[in-house]
């Protein structure tokens, strides 16, 4: 594959442009709700703003091809990750009312 220089700069270049914004982004996310518990569907973003600029570099059938290992592995990963937020809210919910539960009866 002979991929012209100019045009691997300038992906490069353009992806460390996102990732500069993109991180930004998180952190702001990060500060405003710490636990969003979004974690992985940020990194899918990231995943596919990438996939997006190798489809520039290697063609966009070899960067599908990609993106579909990326999916088959990703997935249970994306799925793990709802599920321990999902099981940790829950949690707090159940801590929150058996609080609510001893204040209403005068417990400490």
């Amino acid at each position: 594959m002979n991929i012209p220089v100019e045009r691997i700069v300038a992906v490069c270049a353009a992806l460390v442009t996102f990732g500069i914004g993109y991180n930004a982004l998180v952190e702001w996310l990060n500060r405003e709700v710490p636990d969003h518990g979004y974690t992985s569907f940020l990194v899918v973003g990231g995943v596919i703003v990438t996939l997006t600029g190798s489809a520039f570099l290697i063609g966009w059938q070899e960067a599908l091809l990609v993106g579909l290992c990326f999916t088959a592995s990703g997935l249970p990963m994306i799925a793990g990750s709802v599920w321990r937020s999902l099981r940790q809210r829950a949690r707090e919910r159940a801590v929150s009312a058996q609080e609510a539960l001893g204040t209403l009866r005068g417990e400490s």
